[in-house]
């Protein structure tokens, strides 16, 4: 995690450089600020491991806004709010922000406590420096599953967030929510949640459901909670151009119910690793691109939609599925083709954790 720290005078300057060293130590990439006054010598900024901050703490905080994941304040609350203010987004955008004392009796979790981190945030620095951490979130002051948090731990796009603030609202107001997973599940689940193992008994349930799946399922008003798993194989005419391998793609993924945010990587035949509708996809989505040989394509197990054309014209009689189904993953969606593309899908299983939902 990228956390900015900064203080504002003698005292909170101490903390700060003792809050930075203990988040340095436990992994994160802190780096600590002290703001001065025009005039003032008092913190010295060539006395103190803290970079000087001389410029309006608002430009400040609009830069470091943008390119920290967590934000904290060693002073007053009225401070660190007057100055993040101006940027506030959503709590799926915002980086977290907390506010520490600067006698270090306190460690506030003052913004995006969940998705944002700030209360994971707020309790770390109150470890390192003896604080006590004070944590507002509705969930967390009533011991209640928080969908949102769930999520983050376990790598989980949300699919929708009007949907996740009324799992949340039913859940504080004491209903118990119907939870199905396409991955294993570890740990207990909490009682809030009625996890079902069979798909059919959980679409016939009324009312918001939550699912953990790749994919849409053949039911109304379920919460997605997408896992990052399916790898895209897919081949392509020579040269096609980006624009048009894009909108296959996304036509194919669009009628399979597959989500955009579930894919990790493309994969292929190494003979096209220099294609750059391939490459120039994988970039603007942030995938990664799998290579494969023809020797390791045809060494994958399994029955594929064979091509004696494609397996004349580069050796393997099917690409798309055999790159999908490499390394072990498992086809969700046979071959796609048309109009100069082809595409199957696949998926990797790992297991998804409740336990660390205890802690809360």
């Amino acid at each position: 995690m990228r956390i900015s720290v900064i203080s504002f005078t003698r005292r909170g300057e101490r903390l700060a450089e003792k809050l930075c060293a203990g988040l340095s130590r436990a992994g994160h990439e802190a780096r600590g600020y002290i703001k001065t006054r025009a005039g003032d010598k008092t913190p010295c900024p060539e006395e103190s491991a803290l970079a000087p901050v001389e410029e309006p703490l608002s430009r400040w905080t609009e830069k470091v806004f943008a390119s920290s994941e967590g934000l904290v304040f060693v002073g007053a609350c009225g401070i660190a709010v007057r100055a993040v203010a101006p940027f506030i987004a959503d709590k799926f955008r915002d980086p977290a922000v907390v506010v520490m004392d600067e006698g270090g009796s306190f460690a506030v979790s003052l913004l995006s406590g969940h998705v944002g981190g700030g209360n994971m945030l707020a309790r770390l620095a109150a470890d390192l420096t003896g604080a006590v951490p004070v944590i507002t979130t509705a969930t967390d002051v009533n011991g209640k599953f928080a969908v949102d948090v769930f999520a983050k731990e376990n790598g989980l796009s949300i699919s929708e967030r009007e949907l996740a603030k009324e799992a949340s609202a039913r859940i504080l107001a004491g209903e118990r929510l119907p939870f199905y997973s396409v991955l294993p599940l570890s740990g207990g689940a909490p009682g809030e949640l009625e996890v079902f193992s069979d798909l059919s008994a959980f679409l016939k349930r009324p009312g918001l459901k939550i699912a953990v799946s790749e994919r849409r399922l053949e039911g109304e008003k379920i919460l997605y909670l997408i896992p990052r798993l399916v790898t895209l194989g897919t081949g392509c005419r020579r040269g096609i151009s980006p624009a048009v391998f894009k909108e296959q793609i996304t036509e194919c993924l669009k009628e399979a119910g597959i989500f955009k945010e579930a894919l990790e990587a493309l994969a292929t035949i190494e003979l096209k690793k220099d294609e750059e509708a391939i490459r120039s996809l994988a970039k603007e989505w942030g995938l990664g691109l799998k290579l494969y040989t023809v020797e390791q394509l045809k060494a994958v197990p399994g029955a594929f939609t064979a091509s004696a054309f494609v397996e004349k014209t580069v050796g393997v009689d099917s690409v798309c599925e055999r790159a999908a189904a490499a390394e072990g993953r498992r086809l969700i969606l046979r071959k796609q083709a048309k109009n100069g593309v082809t595409a199957a899908a696949a998926v990797r299983e790992y297991p998804i954790a409740f336990e660390k939902e205890s802690s809360h």
